[in-house]
């Protein structure tokens, strides 16, 4: 019984691991997506809502706005009718490489993973900015955008 039990552990913690080695396999760092910004064939999303993109700030410690070049998604927005088109309409598209970022990367993740299995996108290019924007303004240089009033 306790073979038994450790075996099945065992087999847990596996699958936990491969499933964690996936979600890992398409995150990017920060050079990454400043050598990839405003390149043909690419784009770069911010999954956050509008309010944090234009400039709020979302809690203490994290500002608002957004990275330079990029398009804002929000994820709850993937739950509308119609989400399909308003991704083709963003220019998030299954030819394009993706590349999405949000606070500190989980919405982001969650974001590509809706992207592979709910609307069919190759995971191979769809990207998660491990860190995202708190990852970025560790970097003095880095400059946030806002929209104006």
């Amino acid at each position: 019984m306790k073979k038994a039990l450790l075996i099945i552990l065992v087999a847990l913690a596996a699958a936990f691991g491969y499933t964690y080695y996936l979600n890992r396999q398409g995150d990017v760092d920060q050079a990454y997506v400043k050598a990839n910004l405003g390149k043909p064939g690419v784009v770069v999303v911010d999954v956050r809502s509008t309010e944090i993109f234009n400039g709020e700030s979302p809690r203490e410690g994290i500002p608002g706005g957004h990275i330079a070049r990029t398009i804002n998604f929000p994820l709850a927005d993937l739950e509308k009718a119609g989400a399909a088109n308003a991704l083709t309409n963003a220019g998030i598209t299954k030819d394009a490489e993706v590349i999405l970022y949000c606070n500190t990367g989980k919405q982001a993740d969650l974001f590509a993973d809706a992207l592979v299995k709910r609307f069919g996108f190759d995971r191979a290019k769809v990207k998660n900015y491990r860190g995202s924007i708190t990852d970025w303004v560790k970097d003095p240089a880095n400059k946030l955008e806002a929209a104006t009033k």
